[in-house]
């Protein structure tokens, strides 16, 4: 054994020696308690005993230590922590090709009229009535361009939310997207209920593949104005928006997913440190001294 089950107590000399007595002596802390077991643990585990402690050892009476292992007191290395598995695609979404998509236009904006129009004698009312069925010529015939610059015309003259609405359109077929938005903000900004606006920004977002924003304008201005072919495009926005909305869910399903197992397994680990520090603390508040020792000798 590691230790003698007893040790013989020495008998007291006629001449006490003028070392403090042990009661004095000052007691270890649980901290040096709790390492000293745990070196006698990996004595008898196999490990080798210090020179040092085998001299301290001796002076209780120990005489035999055990040989240590081949091993020695080495434990294997803790197995690392697996990877998580993957808990899902977190890849970017990649909806099917849509060839009408188009990219934004860097074309300069195009000349906004004033905030409030202004008073006009009849003969320029007149004008800007020659100027607007002007515009819708030329668009009819397919002249976008013509009439982007006749309706211009008319809005530096006589700005209305309805003339913004039939630009934005003109610049649409052109599928410059950018300038129709802005012109549709515009229209809305002077009237917030102008159906051709939101039905026209939505066309245009459309073809910017803005699927979610296309989706939303359109369906406020179908509630304000109905027609087919609006619908049709709507329709379209709302399946490629659909793709995208449930891809977003899944990500998200697989991300909080990922978040709660972390947390679970911090907590998991969280848990055994505070049962392993308090097993210490129990075995080191139990340590009175060497096990199987009996105690220091002269301790009573």
């Amino acid at each position: 054994p590691l230790f003698p089950t007893r040790i013989e107590r020495r008998r007291p000399s006629k001449h006490p020696r003028t070392s403090p007595r042990i009661s004095e002596m000052p007691e270890l802390s649980p901290e040096e308690n709790a390492a000293l077991r745990r070196a006698c643990s990996a004595i008898r585990d196999g490990a080798d005993v210090p020179d040092h402690f085998k001299d301290f050892l001796k002076e209780l009476g120990v005489t035999s230590f055990p040989k240590p292992s081949s091993n020695g007191s080495a434990k294997p290395p803790p197995a690392s922590d697996p990877e998580p598995a993957p808990m899902g695609d977190d890849s970017d979404f990649e909806d099917d090709p849509d060839p009408e998509v188009v990219k934004p236009e860097s074309d300069a904006p195009a000349p906004m009229g004033p905030d409030v129009a202004p008073e006009l004698a009849e003969s320029e009312l007149d004008a800007v009535m020659d100027l607007k069925q002007k515009a819708q010529d030329l668009e009819a015939s397919g002249d976008h361009q013509g009439a982007v610059d006749a309706f211009t015309e008319v809005i530096l003259k006589a700005p209305s939310p309805l003339v913004y609405a039939k630009r934005a359109n003109a610049f649409v077929q052109m599928r410059k997207c950018l300038a129709a938005i802005r012109d549709c903000d515009k229209a809305l900004e002077m009237n917030p209920d102008s159906a051709k606006a939101y039905k026209t920004r939505g066309i245009a977002h459309r073809y910017l593949g803005n699927w979610e924003q296309a989706q939303m304008d359109l369906g406020r201005g179908l509630n304000i104005d109905y027609d087919e072919t609006s619908a049709a495009v709507q329709k379209i926005c709302a399946e490629h928006y659909n793709k995208a909305r449930v891809h977003k869910a899944k990500k998200k399903a697989a991300r909080e997913a990922k978040e709660k197992a972390e947390r679970e397994e911090r907590a998991r680990r969280a848990k055994e440190e505070y049962e392993r520090q308090k097993k210490e603390g129990a075995s080191a508040g139990g340590a009175g001294g060497f096990p199987g020792a009996g105690g220091f000798p002269g301790a009573g």
